[in-house]
């Protein structure tokens, strides 16, 4: 990681969340964030990143870094997520192809009626690819099917072990 990127890493963070007198709060846009952090030189410097989950695509070997929140994630950890990934993204030799934030169920239903206010301080929610939610997740994972297949499965479970996983990995009401 150069030293430069880790500051452009903190302005891109501190314009989303606070305006300045000199400049007004920045919006969310991944590209230009990850595009302007990547401009950064200067000497080297260590850093170590641990993403919640790291896949491998054996097919191709290409790496991919989740950070895997409930559905209803606060703005300080959306904002670590991105910090994560954007110093993953920002490392000279990319540990991984992409960096995600991952919401692993969408209790709105369909993606763009996703309505919590908090992730949207930190991405934009209608153009960024750098978020999944739901069954994008699930189906980037696993291929398409996959969300179907899980929630099948899951619904095939003993109701105690049912009421377990929804509550405790999912963060949501059982449906019944």
């Amino acid at each position: 990681m150069r030293q430069d990127r880790l500051r452009r890493i903190q302005d891109v963070l501190n314009s989303e969340d606070h305006a300045t007198t000199r400049n007004k709060k920045r919006q969310p846009d991944w590209e230009a964030d990850l595009a302007y952090v990547l401009e950064g030189g200067g000497e080297p410097i260590p850093v170590t990143v641990v993403a919640d989950l790291l896949t491998e695509d054996v097919a191709t070997g290409r790496k991919y870094a989740f950070e895997l929140k409930a559905p209803l994630p606060n703005s300080d950890q959306t904002k670590v997520s991105k910090e994560k990934m954007l110093k993953l993204m920002a490392m000279d030799e990319q540990p991984v192809e992409m960096a995600y934030f991952a919401l692993v169920y969408n209790p709105y239903g369909r993606r763009q009626d996703y309505s919590w206010s908090f992730p949207k301080r930190w991405f934009s929610l209608e153009k960024d690819r750098s978020w999944l939610i739901g069954d994008e997740f699930w189906d980037f994972l696993g291929g398409q099917g996959t969300y179907e297949c899980f929630i099948e499965e899951i619904g095939k479970l003993g109701h105690e072990y049912k009421n377990i996983i929804y509550k405790k990995y999912l963060n949501i009401d059982p449906i019944e």
